[in-house]
């Protein structure tokens, strides 16, 4: 089976940081129009022509990218719920995106493993993020009708299931091929 992960397109929280939605309420930023721009030019690619399945995250930003890319290649588009993106907090508790943007760069800083002096101890590490990604994801990699899967995410699931926590920055609508050696690492 060939693999591919795509990043969403460029997210707004324009709405959710007016309502100030706590926790996972922060994280339901949809496309800008650039983010929908990116999306229909990501759709062009060659690699995406014949995909069997698109697999998207659960969250609008991937979700709308997901669709867009559907679209315009004609496939079907499933969700895995379990490839949201990482958790600043475990328990979802994290209060404002100030924290948030501070326990991502905390996470960074440790390539994804915990410190004994961290600032933010509950943040979900590399190791959790990837067994979460691999078990959502675990049940389209035995489906035999799947030769091209197209799973659209979030930077740090693709770092995840890439296990390069400390990867640079990944552009909106960037495009990696997933290996069958870096699921198994």
């Amino acid at each position: 089976m060939i693999i591919y992960l795509m990043r969403h397109g460029e997210p707004t929280y324009r709405d959710t940081a007016a309502m100030k939605l706590p926790g996972m309420g922060a994280e339901l930023g949809q496309l800008t129009a650039e983010g929908r721009a990116q999306a229909e030019a990501a759709a062009k690619d060659s690699r995406l022509q014949d995909v069997d399945l698109i697999l998207a995250s659960p969250y609008p930003r991937a979700l709308q990218t997901a669709a867009i890319v559907s679209r315009a290649v004609d496939k079907p588009l499933d969700v895995a719920v379990g490839i949201f993106e990482w958790l600043p907090d475990a328990d979802y508790a994290a209060v404002s995106h100030a924290d948030i943007v501070a326990s991502w760069n905390e996470y960074k800083a440790n390539c994804g493993v915990h410190q004994p002096d961290d600032r933010f101890p509950n943040w979900e590490t590399h190791a959790q993020m990837r067994a979460r990604a691999k078990q959502a994801i675990a049940p389209f990699l035995a489906r035999e009708d799947i030769g091209k899967l197209l799973i659209v995410c979030h930077g740090g699931i693709m770092r995840a299931l890439m296990n390069q926590p400390s990867l640079d920055k990944i552009r909106y609508c960037e495009i990696c091929e997933l290996t069958s050696e870096m699921l198994e690492a």
